[in-house]
């Protein structure tokens, strides 16, 4: 693979990162968005559907027999199935399922979780059923813009962002790693550090002894275009990169490029 062909795929590359990072955040932002608009007791739903429900048990119960569900339709009840240790903020939760049948028809139901002796113990928020005729009118009433306009759940597809984030990193990696070796093997590098010093500056990048430059060598400088735009002197050598001194009057940013000689421009860049 040419320089020119690896440049182009880590452009390629490094723009599908952006992607995928901009798409994982707005997933995410859509999920949050849509949980905190939707109340926790509120249960949109098609009939015949079975919604789990997790909520504390009302004061002064501590198992299931003590419970009663009240709804104001036939065809919504309530399953409580078991008693659990609340994980956040411990005490006790009750797990269950609210079923609907397939004959509800489309509208809004209040279902309560009572205790069966209900003596001084405090009024219990009801939940909300909401009945809709199909999932088009499911989709059009959901806070989520991604499942309004996409049929998709946000939580569904934040993993699938977030797992494919680090590979496209890695690749941008690999890329730029042999963009680097293939640039040093032609004796340039690019420019990826400056400092600006009273009398000019102060250039980093990635020739170094392993490449042949030495203490008081001169180097081109060239710009985004590959034109050569002034000459650099080597102050400092390490083993893989070098710093070099340039006069202010030739500007210089990251992203420039430095050359061990002026030698024509290779064909493969």
């Amino acid at each position: 693979m040419t320089l020119r062909e690896t440049s182009i795929f880590r452009n390629w590359t490094g723009k599908a990162v952006t992607l995928f990072c901009v798409l994982f955040f707005l997933t995410l932002l859509d999920g949050f968005n849509a949980r905190f608009r939707e109340p926790r007791d509120y249960f949109p739903c098609l009939p015949g559907q079975s919604i789990a429900v997790t909520a504390p048990l009302p004061e002064g119960t501590g198992n299931l027999q003590e419970l009663t569900c009240p709804t104001n339709s036939k065809g919504i009840s309530v399953v409580c199935d078991a008693v659990q240790t609340g994980f956040w903020l411990g005490g006790h939760m009750w797990q269950g399922r609210i079923l609907v049948s397939s004959g509800t028809q489309p509208g809004r139901y209040e279902v309560a979780v009572l205790p069966r002796s209900v003596g001084k113990a405090k009024p219990v928020k009801p939940f909300r059923v909401s009945v809709f005729e199909d999932e088009a009118h499911l989709r059009k009433a959901s806070a989520s813009y991604i499942r309004r306009y996409l049929g998709i759940i946000p939580w569904s597809i934040v993993p699938f962002f977030f797992f494919l984030i680090p590979p496209a990193f890695g690749a941008v990696f690999l890329l730029s790693r042999k963009a680097e070796a293939l640039l040093a093997r032609n004796g340039k590098a690019e420019v990826y550090r400056v400092l600006k010093g009273e009398t000019g500056y102060m250039i980093y990048f990635g020739l170094g002894l392993n490449q042949g430059i030495l203490q008081g060598n001169s180097v081109a400088l060239l710009d985004e275009k590959k034109r050569p735009t002034g000459t650099a002197t080597v102050q400092a050598v390490f083993e893989d990169y070098s710093i070099a001194h340039i006069d202010s009057k030739f500007p210089v940013r990251p992203g420039f490029m430095v050359a061990r000689s002026a030698l024509p421009r290779d064909r493969s860049v």
